[in-house]
């Protein structure tokens, strides 16, 4: 929930090695589960803003992995410990890599028609450019065909301005906040479509679809975000893969 950075551009080297990375990395993760002979877990994509309140399984890891217009991510999260997610990973602009680490705990499961809430605690260094907070809650409704997530968090940035001959370090200090809805529909598709920002800014959106490839192993998320002014870019377009393999027993 850390505001974006702004201000990229895309080349079409860029824009070729995006869909080159994509399907090199999916059909890695096809033999892999080839290899591994089919076994399934959880799995849980996010490339969506609005976070969900779930977490990994209890001594599972989660593989998630992202290629945008704008940023692209890799994230590896593992559960030591029942309701305890952690999880690090890079962050990859067209000016700028971040390493970043986050922490999430499930204080309440999610379930139909009961909403489940956590807290997020998350920081990015490069070296350390800002930490992030928030609250995700989720709540499932009609047996889950129809998922609510609403995140409230604050987030404190530190930007280095380069002037020339001299350079500044400015910080900011904001409430975030986010709202997304999942749709479930027939088959192996779901809809997502949510809403969020920061302080009184003009929010961003963020549509797409996800797609089940391998039932609870391996899904694809394809979506594209803006914002309502013409005064910030906004995501762009993003495609991605989560992949959790069965847990360690």
């Amino acid at each position: 929930m850390f505001k974006r950075i702004e201000e990229k551009t895309t080349s079409m080297a860029q824009n070729l090695l995006f869909y080159i990375s994509l399907a090199s990395y999916l059909l890695l993760m096809l033999l892999s589960m080839l290899l591994m002979g089919g076994a399934l877990s959880t799995a849980n994509g996010q490339q969506m803003v609005v976070d969900d309140a779930g977490i990994v399984e209890y001594r599972a890891f989660h593989l998630e992995t992202w290629i945008g217009t704008e940023e692209s991510w890799i994230l590896l999260a593992f559960s030591p410990l029942r309701g305890l997610e952690l999880a690090a990973g890079a962050v990859i602009t067209d000016d700028e890599t971040f390493a970043v680490t986050e922490a999430k705990y499930m204080f309440r499961a999610p379930s139909n028609n009961r909403a489940g809430f956590g807290l997020v605690a998350g920081a990015l260094f490069a070296p350390f450019r800002g930490f992030y907070s928030y609250v995700p809650a989720t709540l499932p409704l009609l047996d889950e065909r129809v998922v609510l997530h609403g995140n409230l968090g604050y987030v404190f940035e530190r930007h280095l301005e380069d002037h020339g001959d001299h350079s500044h370090t400015h910080e900011d200090h904001a409430f975030t906040w986010g709202a997304r809805t999942d749709l479930a529909l027939a088959g192996p598709v779901t809809l997502l479509g949510g809403l969020f920002g920061q302080n009184s800014e003009t929010p961003d959106f963020q549509i797409g679809f996800r797609l089940e490839i391998l039932l609870g192993l391996l899904e694809m998320d394809f979506t594209y975000g803006n914002n309502f002014s013409r005064q910030s870019s906004g995501l762009g377009f993003t495609a991605g893969l989560a992949w959790t393999p069965p847990p360690f027993r």
